[in-house]
């Protein structure tokens, strides 16, 4: 289910954004480990989440480790397509999209990159080159409509996420902080681009006795430094060797598209086909060998 489900979906977000690249990024081995030094709490929730598929596994264990052998094996179908795909160790796909996107968007060398994403970190890195994709919502947020999503300005957007912290990354936040108090107490997050945790921060100190969510935020504050540390994807953790790589990377000529190949592997692993007409799915990818 997952192979085919990732492949379905490659195809289907190549085929309607019609790119001149493709770039697939895994999380390297180890790759939240700088993060987990920071907090230990960080993704904690994840190592004990329940078995999902009680009709085929009998134990989370079982369920882990066929999905780490469906990964493996979508990286050998994704050899046989002209696409590239990065992994390095120690560093979350999430470090290295975002270095790829901050990249491209600075040098102006593109029209636009479009990551394709439900993480809902990504959005403050969008702006007039970047946009992202939500797979499930069907959704793409471009700088003219993020701020009706997020109801501040993106490049702000992780100011906000700090204080409310972020479930899925078992990051918490202000306790009784919720976003319309952000957005009445702190409103130059709406509009004003260049805001960082000093201007919260002096908020709370000049209304320390108004309400008593300015304290609190105050008592919490390293907790909301912690948080916008791990979630801020504007400051690259990538060392110079790493930049220097994916750079290079890039720079590579993509594979030839390899359909007998892909098919070979469709047979092995008894999948009749990706969709009813497998070729025609391929044939989304050939445009990508003539940049």
């Amino acid at each position: 289910g997952g192979l085919v489900g990732f492949l379905r979906s490659l195809g289907y977000v190549t085929r309607i954004f019609d790119p001149t690249r493709v770039v697939v990024v895994w999380d390297g081995k180890g790759g939240s480990a700088n993060r987990k030094n920071i907090d230990p709490n960080y993704k904690a929730n994840r190592a004990t989440s329940r078995i999902t598929h009680w009709g085929l596994y009998d134990t989370k264990e079982e369920e882990t480790e066929a999905l780490i052998g469906q990964l493996y094996r979508v990286q050998d179908y994704l050899e046989c397509l002209p696409i590239q795909q990065l992994s390095m160790e120690k560093l979350e796909a999430d470090d290295v999209i975002a270095y790829i996107a901050n990249e491209a968007g600075a040098s102006a060398k593109v029209n636009k990159v479009t990551i394709v994403s439900s993480d809902k970190d990504f959005l403050q890195l969008v702006d007039e080159y970047v946009e992202v994709y939500a797979p499930v919502k069907k959704k793409t947020f471009t700088k003219g409509n993020i701020e009706e999503e997020l109801q501040v300005l993106p490049e702000n957007y992780n100011i906000v996420k700090a204080l409310l912290g972020d479930n899925s990354d078992n990051l918490a936040g202000v306790k009784g902080l919720g976003i319309k108090t952000i957005l009445s107490q702190f409103p130059d997050l709406v509009n004003k681009p260049g805001m960082t945790l000093d201007y919260v921060y002096n908020i709370c100190e000049e209304k320390m006795n108004e309400k008593k969510i300015f304290p609190k935020i105050i008592t919490e504050w390293d907790r909301v430094e912690t948080n916008f540390k791990l979630m801020d994807l504007h400051i690259t953790d990538l060392d110079q060797k790493e930049m220097d790589h994916v750079k290079d990377v890039l720079k590579e000529e993509v594979n030839k598209l390899q359909t007998g190949a892909f098919l070979h592997l469709l047979d092995e692993d008894k999948i009749e086909g990706i969709t009813k007409n497998t070729e025609g799915w391929l044939e989304t990818f050939r445009d990508l060998t003539k940049v």
